[in-house]
This record gives structure tokens, C-alpha cells and sequence, in this order.
């Protein structure tokens, strides 16, 4: 028993068809590449066969979808207060955290040194 063409490629559904109605590649070549979809598709259209057609997308779907009741989203619906708190906290503790390393990044800048050289005895 075949799988129905939804569980496989598509072409291989429209082969099973030609080759269980006797049509051999020599035909499937007279109207394209063998590999390709629309070449066995012609074939079986020329004999008349029918055959599970592609769905094609209309545009009405994508129309209506656009033409649907515009939902405003209001501020608390699209901030998740959990991760607004946890946002602020982790800025608080970075700014705590760099803050008290503050002084000791200023001890890592080099300052200038002065040398004073006495010559002579007093």
C-alpha cells in the first residue's frame, strides 16, 4: 500500500501514479527534466489522469487576516513584570558591583613620579 502524498515528496506520489498507469520515463522526458515536478505533472495531464493538485495560497487569506479587528496591546500586557524586575536588579548590582571597584581601578593608572636629586653635601 502507497503512503498518501502528504507523508512524502510529492513527486514521487505523481510517479507512483504514472508508473501504476504504465507511462515510462521516455514520455516523462518529452515534456522536461525528470526530476522536476511540472514535467510529470504534464504527463499526466496529457493523459488525462487525475492527480492531488498542489494547494495554492490565495491572497484572500492574507486578506482577511489584515482586515481582522486591529487588538491595541496596552503597556501591561507587553511588559512581563517579572523580567522588568529582574532587568532592574541586575542593572542595581552592576552598578553597586562597579562602584565599589571604582577606587581600585583608579589605583591601577600609573601616576607620574617625582625623583629629586641632591648633589652636593650640605
Amino acid at each position: 500500500m502507497t503512503e498518501p502524498l502528504v507523508n512524502r515528496r510529492r513527486i514521487d506520489g505523481l510517479k507512483d501514479i504514472a508508473y501504476a498507469c504504465n507511462l515510462t520515463n521516455e514520455q516523462a522526458r518529452t515534456f522536461g527534466k525528470l526530476s522536476k515536478t511540472s514535467t510529470w505533472e504534464l504527463l499526466l495531464k496529457s493523459h488525462n489522469l487525475e492527480y492531488e493538485t498542489k494547494p495554492e495560497i490565495s491572497d484572500n487569506i492574507v486578506a482577511t487576516a489584515s482586515q481582522e479587528n486591529s487588538h491595541q496591546i496596552n503597556f501591561f500586557e507587553w511588559v512581563d513584570f517579572g523580567q522588568l524586575l529582574t532587568l532592574t536588579l541586575a542593572g542595581v548590582g552592576l552598578f553597586v558591583l562597579l562602584m565599589t571597584l571604582w577606587p581600585r581601578t583608579l589605583n591601577l593608572i600609573p601616576r607620574p613620579v617625582k625623583i629629586t636629586i641632591q648633589i652636593g653635601a650640605k
